[in-house]
């Protein structure tokens, strides 16, 4: 790996090269947000998703390094080399590595980050005092830290999807009176009571065991856990679990059958019920802001400005805004500094005022002007 001027904040290296990772964060994205000082320099573009990057999207990412050297002649000759060379080095990682649907590049003088991004973005090139980092918060909000929780014949094991997928704990499934707690990386095992022989009372009696322990295990690790959850595994014991269990809160939907026997596929399943989950979670939030809107409107803060205004005074509750509302500052407008999208601003300090953040489709808040907070109780 090449020596970077610049001291980064994380080096992107995986498997047994250069790669740009796909690991995205909530620490890392708020990070980005934190971050400030010009020139901030972010390059957000679409790419087609393939083992390396197609030859297409190497000609538009030049281009846009190119756009983005422009935008620096401002800059002294040494600080506008360092910073170029680290954009194309990151660029150059870039090219080599696989790709999904998009590519996000963010350096400045103190931070060099890039990852690639399951949703779709516009192509720009963005030279400021803060990163542009609404559509890393998409890509967050489409797929946000999760637990799997997984149940078979085996036993139960408990995943936590965020960066990565980790093992945090397993509960194997044997015969009554020699429980005992396990760990092990793998989702497929020998079953070690397979060749008890044991008959359909005590099977019963087992599965009914495996469940008793599940309960008090699981509802500990929801506490220090709250985040959304996905049941996978053996039908029945998810059935069971759905019917009787007390820590189903945020449950995001279940996967059974032969999926959840695959790893290479359980978890690309799994992040397919989150996305549904939060599609749901944000029409739910968007009917109950129209609900509130008439029943109770001084819940509800509707419009950019009144939204800045309530933001600024840490006013608690979720921000609800329509993906592909963009409001752009130029120059001389507002007597503030040149934003190419004030929204994005809005949602970076949103972030760091502890309010909670909720896309919804385009135009379905036409009526709050693109953009509303709904105050929390």
């Amino acid at each position: 790996m090449e020596d970077s001027p610049l001291t980064t904040v994380a080096d992107h290296v995986g498997g047994g090269g250069r790669a740009i990772p796909r690991d995205l964060t909530p620490e890392a994205a708020a990070h980005l947000t934190a971050a400030g000082g010009y020139p901030c320099i972010s390059v957000l573009m679409p790419t087609t998703p393939a083992a390396r990057m197609a030859i297409a999207d190497r000609e538009r990412l030049e281009g846009l390094l190119l756009d983005a050297e422009r935008r620096l002649d401002d800059q002294p000759l040494g600080d506008r080399e360092r910073l170029m060379y680290e954009l194309r080095r990151q660029a150059r990682m870039a090219q080599d590595s696989s790709t999904q649907n998009a590519l996000a590049l963010f350096v400045s003088h103190s931070v060099s980050r890039a990852w690639t991004l399951p949703v779709a973005v516009h192509q720009k090139v963005v030279v400021e005092s803060t990163f542009a980092t609404r559509d890393l918060l998409r890509a967050l909000h489409r797929t946000p830290p999760h637990l799997v929780l997984r149940v078979d014949e085996f036993g139960a094991r408990v995943y936590w999807v965020a960066a990565r997928v980790t093992l945090l704990d397993t509960i194997e499934r044997l015969p009554v009176g020699s429980a005992r707690l396990v760990a092990s990386p793998n989702l497929e095992r020998p079953y070690p009571g397979s060749g008890l022989g044991l008959g359909a009372e005590s099977e019963a009696d087992d599965r009914s065991d495996l469940l008793a322990r599940i309960d008090p295990w699981m509802a500990g690790l929801r506490a220090e856990r709250p985040a959304p959850l996905v049941l996978a595994g053996d039908a029945v014991l998810v059935n069971e679990l759905r019917r009787s269990a007390r820590w189903l809160h945020r449950l995001a939907g279940a996967v059974v059958g032969p999926t959840a026997n695959k790893p290479d596929q359980l978890f690309t399943a799994t992040a397919l019920c989150l996305e549904d989950y939060l599609h749901r979670r944000g029409q739910q939030t968007l009917e109950t802001l129209r609900e509130a809107a008439v029943n109770d409107p001084e819940q509800v803060v509707a419009g950019l400005d009144q939204c800045w205004t309530a933001v600024a005074s840490r006013t608690p509750g979720t921000l609800v805004v329509e993906q592909g509302y963009v409001h752009p500052r130029p120059p001389g407008e507002g007597g503030g500094p040149v934003s190419h999208d004030l929204i994005d601003d809005l949602l970076e300090h949103a972030i760091q005022a502890g309010n909670l953040i909720a896309f919804v489709d385009d135009a379905q808040l036409h009526e709050f002007g693109g953009i509303a907070l709904l105050r929390s109780r």
